[in-house]
């Protein structure tokens, strides 16, 4: 599949402000519609030869030897083997993606929790460094209020810079928890949903097995068996291999285009990202993915950590009038020990929001889930509806209607009681049958025709899976169809 990737066309850029977006598009979609067409055409030429050949197109040609069932055995062993290992491959590679894709959505929403509830303490405390200030200011002497007050404006701005950061942050949980659950149901929806061209293979390779079994079970001559057949290949079996046709036209064009962008995902996720989201978005997609731009949240961090020391500084210088002038040395400890509490809130978003952390989100779910694992599934998906619905299928039920119709004819042509009934003996039969309608033609073709006639009514009761054979004579000479004669050969 690294080589599916290497050869697939150049993903197009969004917009059409590039100059060559115009015919980077032309090329990526003829590329997908050549191989949906050829996927596609090969299906339909499947579908449609099984409809003919089911309804008009087969041959009475003799056989010298009874009509083995090894080879249709063997061909549904192996469609059905087909069918389970693509189903398999398919279903344990999208469970790891859907797992993994969950399990990263999970642990973003965690991240971004916790990130948000450190921000919150960083604004509580800026709020409590601000309350002690507005309490404390008023009892020191008038004489020291006004450069006292200064120290508000740097609180100000931190608070303020907190609650920017803690408005950016504040959607992303709930986003996180909501693309979790989306993740989950498309996941199992699409497990579901693509999985039903193999599984209606394996109903339609069970429903054939069936027929041909029961039918050499039962020592049946097959003429019930090869109309079930042939009423289900153009009604079942050929809308079935269409279906398996088409939806596997539509994931070859999608594995196609998932690999063509997967070539270069990085630029790619960036130039969509860039088009189709706002301005934040992409700076902050840009600074994790390429490093090239700047990341809101951590300027926004990073001004509140400046704004931080700068607070401390002017506690530093501060805090003996706060102490001495002001008669509050509660409130200098106070304000002292508020600015080394905001320490460890900062450093965990800081190592929260590092490349280093947040990178492997995005590499996990697009470089290993999308670009390997999902790309990988549906590629052996395609490949084994491929072998096992549009290859294995059409040959099974021609082999198998071919198998029960030459059997039909093997057993007419084994029945020892047609080479038995005389020409005269026939039109006696065709008359009491034919005329008088009388089921019990045996005795009356005995009385009759004497005794050559009791040979073949002998013979006829000798063998009675022939039996019901007596009539097909009387119909190959006279062209006329016994109504009254049961169809099987009880």
């Amino acid at each position: 599949w690294v080589k599916v990737i290497a050869s697939a066309p150049m993903f197009p850029p969004p917009g059409p402000s590039i100059a060559t977006s115009t015919e980077v598009w032309h090329h990526f979609v003829n590329a997908l519609i050549m191989g949906a067409a050829f996927v596609a055409t090969l299906g339909l030429a499947a579908a449609v030869g099984v409809f003919l050949w089911t309804c008009c197109l087969r041959t009475d040609r003799r056989l010298q030897s009874r009509p083995s069932s090894k080879p249709l055995i063997c061909l549904s062993s192996v469609t059905a083997f087909l069918a389970i290992l693509g189903l398999s491959f398919y279903l344990t590679l999208g469970n790891v993606v859907s797992d993994s894709a969950v399990l990263e959505f999970d642990g973003a929403a965690a991240d971004s929790t916790l990130v948000l509830k450190q921000g919150r303490i960083l604004s509580d405390i800026g709020n409590r460094i601000s309350s002690t200030l507005n309490v404390t200011i008023p009892k020191c002497p008038a004489a020291y209020q006004a450069e006292l007050r200064t120290l508000l404006a740097p609180i100000d701005g931190f608070r303020k810079t907190v609650d920017d950061f803690n408005t950016l942050v504040a959607s992303f949980p709930e986003q996180m928890h909501q693309a979790s659950g989306v993740v989950n149901d498309v996941s199992a929806k699409s497990l579901v949903s693509l999985s039903i061209p193999l599984m209606l293979v394996l109903v339609c390779v069970t429903t054939i097995a069936g027929i041909v079994c029961s039918t050499l079970c039962a020592r049946g001559n097959g003429r019930v068996s090869k109309y079930c057949v042939r009423f289900s290949g153009p009604l079942f079996f050929a809308p079935a291999i269409l279906f398996v046709t088409f939806v596997t036209a539509w994931e070859f064009g999608f594995v196609v285009a998932l690999a063509s962008f997967c070539k270069d995902a990085d630029a790619n996720t960036l130039a969509y990202v860039k088009e189709y989201f706002d301005n934040t978005t992409f700076q902050v997609s840009c600074y994790y993915i390429d490093g090239t731009c700047s990341n809101p949240f951590i300027d926004n961090l990073e001004v509140a950590h400046a704004k931080l020391g700068s607070i401390s500084k002017l506690f530093d210088d501060f805090g003996p009038l706060l102490t001495q002038a002001c008669q509050s040395p509660e409130a200098a400890v106070d304000l002292s020990k508020a600015i080394k509490e905001t320490q460890d809130p900062i450093g965990v978003v800081e190592q929260l929001l590092s490349p280093e952390h947040i990178y492997p989100y995005y590499k996990i779910a697009v470089h290993d889930n999308a670009c390997v694992h999902l790309i990988s599934g549906i590629g052996w998906l395609v490949v084994f509806q491929l072998a096992a619905g549009l290859l294995c299928l059409p040959a099974l039920t021609l082999m198998a209607d071919t198998l029960l119709h030459q059997r039909a004819l093997w057993n007419d042509d084994e029945c020892p009681a047609k080479g038995f009934i005389s020409q005269d003996v026939a039109i006696v039969l065709d008359d009491i049958v034919f005329e008088d309608d009388t089921p019990d033609f045996v005795t009356a073709a005995a009385a009759t025709a004497g005794t050559k006639a009791d040979r073949s009514v002998a013979m006829a009761k000798d063998h009675h899976s022939c039996l019901g054979s007596m009539c097909v004579p009387l119909q190959w000479m006279f062209g006329r169809q016994q109504s009254w004669f049961p169809p099987s050969n009880e």
